[in-house]
């Protein structure tokens, strides 16, 4: 069976995808990608025999993903899936017109026991982690355990997507943490060093790689498996990595352990100075002292650091600039700073619904919604000028003085210009391996941001 992936934001690696399709392949099924624009997918679809169009979406991209696919099956009768981080915890968009069946969790044998189904002429509508809409009937399933083994799954793969300059991998799942701005808690599962070394290796054969960028929410749980990462990786790969850590967890042992492995850089949140936000509001668990230590104990290692804020959550504007006085503090490579996105049914939105904190117009039960929340405070001109002139105000601290100044002005678009052409240069050269990338792939991954993400903000 021939199923076709609409992907937004093609000239990227889509690791969920890439794992899909590797366990669709070995089950003899066929896995293809189209750009996410109706002309291309149009194409495809008559010069093709696709039996299921596929989306997986993030809340960012749930509207657009929902009207785009309402338009396909208008003139094609072709069965419509949505899985992914936004279906699993808002299901209920089995609802909208054109929407077939819905993957809640991990759709890696979901996917494969579904296409199975409808391959055989087998009943779908009993599928644990499917939501399924029949005869304008919805049958609502069970969610199946989670994966517990990690090694057992296939490898990502590496021939569905533009070859990179860097491999893209995760080492684990899920996230025992409880920010209240996210939705991200499952059980944290780790594949073995082995297991990831091995997938290393292949897509070294298959790819020019010069660059391992792994993408776990956190990369320092632990540092036994850090240990043994730390040795295997720097004899068997020996390539320059970047990861996400968590700033509690920092600690001149693990940061030994990456160093030696060879890591290049490491992404970090500081997301606010007010101890209050970020762990009566936030939930984060992390104290202004630990953030300091951590980024004192990265540089010490020479580690490259990237420093995420958030701005315009509940505070005054006073709070942001604390915000950038404590990334001056400590001294990021890059900082970057964007507004709170406020996502239905966190935790956080519920607080701020219960604390009059939204206009009376929100509805927060719906299911596709989301908030910034420069839009509901004062001073919006301001604080979305601060957080396009974040970034150039860490790295040169001498501005700072300027900056209630220079936020005042309607300069927004000229502000996100500087912001975009900086911030892909400093996270690209200097994050992500940049001395070994060449030009056009700075270019690429410009154009990209400035198309993706601008019309947010």
């Amino acid at each position: 069976m021939n199923i076709l992936f609409v992907v937004r934001d093609i000239g990227m690696e889509h690791l969920g995808i890439m794992t899909l399709s590797s366990v669709l392949k070995k089950a003899d099924h066929y896995l293809d990608i189209v750009d996410a624009r109706l002309d291309k997918i149009k194409r495809k679809l008559k010069n093709n025999n696709f039996t299921i169009i596929a989306y997986s979406a993030i809340t960012l991209d749930i509207r657009y993903y929902l009207n785009l696919n309402r338009q396909v099956k208008e003139e094609f009768d072709i069965f419509s899936v949505f899985g992914g981080p936004h279906p699993t915890y808002f299901p209920e968009i089995i609802h909208e017109p054109g929407v077939d069946g819905v993957c809640i969790g991990e759709g890696d044998y979901a996917l494969l026991d579904l296409v199975n189904n409808l391959t055989g002429g087998k009943p779908i509508t009993n599928i644990a982690n499917w939501w399924i809409k029949q005869d304008g009937q919805i049958f609502c399933n069970s969610v199946r355990p989670l994966i517990k083994d990690l090694d057992s799954l296939c490898f990502a793969d590496r021939t569905l997507f533009p070859a990179f300059y860097r491999i893209n991998i995760v080492a684990s799942r899920g996230c025992p943490f409880k920010c209240s701005f996210c939705h991200a808690r499952t059980e944290f599962r780790c594949r073995s060093v082995d297991n990831v070394i091995e997938e290393l290796k292949e897509a070294k054969t298959k790819t020019q790689a010069r660059f391992v960028w792994f993408q776990d929410l956190t990369f320092n749980f632990s540092v036994h498996w850090l240990r043994e990462f730390s040795e295997k990786y720097r004899k068997e790969i020996g390539l320059p990595f970047s990861c996400f850590v968590r700033s509690d967890l920092v600690t001149s042992e693990n940061m030994r352990y990456l160093k030696e492995a060879g890591c290049f850089s490491v992404s970090m949140g500081i997301e606010t100075a007010s101890d209050y936000l970020r762990n009566e509001i936030f939930k984060k668990g992390i104290s202004k002292k630990q953030i300091i230590s951590a980024a004192q104990i990265i540089k010490r290692y020479k580690i490259k650091l990237r420093a995420s804020n958030i701005l315009c959550i509940p505070g005054s504007l006073e709070d942001s600039f604390e915000t950038l006085r404590l990334n001056i503090q400590c001294r990021p490579d890059y900082a970057v700073a964007a507004p709170l996105f406020i996502y239905s049914h966190t935790d956080l939105c519920n607080f701020l619904v219960d604390h009059s904190r939204f206009n009376s117009g929100l509805n927060p039960k719906d299911y596709y919604l989301f908030w910034r929340s420069h839009d509901y405070m004062p001073n919006t001109r301001k604080i979305k000028n601060l957080c396009r002139l974040f970034s150039i105000a860490v790295e040169f601290p001498f501005l700072l003085p300027l900056l209630p100044f220079l936020i005042k002005f309607p300069l927004y678009y000229f502000y996100s210009f500087l912001f975009f052409i900086w911030g892909e240069y400093f996270n690209t050269f200097r994050i992500l391996g940049g001395r070994l990338l060449r030009w056009k792939e700075f270019i690429r991954g410009l154009k990209r941001n400035l198309r993706r993400y601008s019309y947010f903000f």
